[in-house]
């Protein structure tokens, strides 16, 4: 009868003891984490394209401002040495060039003024 009870007990522990089961929602929260790690590396991968295309960029830069003044730097200083004091003779106020000017600033005010007040009324801010 003792061993029976053992027996009896010993399968109790087996059948309580079954292996731990995943939660329902285990593929859906793995598939998040493995998502989550894509978006991931794909944010660092962009970050370092932006970072190689800005220094290329100011390499390429560098090296046409080098090559130009190597090449043609003489005939470019003999070009744009009467620029400046040709602007500096520039009546800007005996010419048309002040009320285009202030134009300018009028329109780009009210431009401004009327998409404040658009998106104001819209709730876009």
């Amino acid at each position: 009868m003792e061993q029976n009870l053992k027996d009896n007990g010993l399968r109790k522990t087996i059948k309580a003891s079954t292996s731990p089961r995943l939660s329902t929602n285990f593929t859906f929260r793995t598939m998040l984490k493995v998502q989550e790690a894509i978006r991931l590396k794909e944010q660092k991968q962009e970050k370092q394209m932006f970072w190689i295309t800005v220094v290329v960029s100011v390499l390429l830069l560098i090296g046409g401002g080098v090559v130009i003044t190597l090449f043609w730097g003489d005939l470019f200083s003999e070009m744009f040495s009467g620029f400046f004091t040709s602007f500096v003779r520039l009546d800007l106020f005996a010419s048309p060039y002040w009320f285009l000017s202030l134009a300018i600033f009028l329109l780009l005010g009210l431009d401004c003024w009327m998409r404040h007040a658009y998106n104001k009324r819209h709730g876009k801010r």
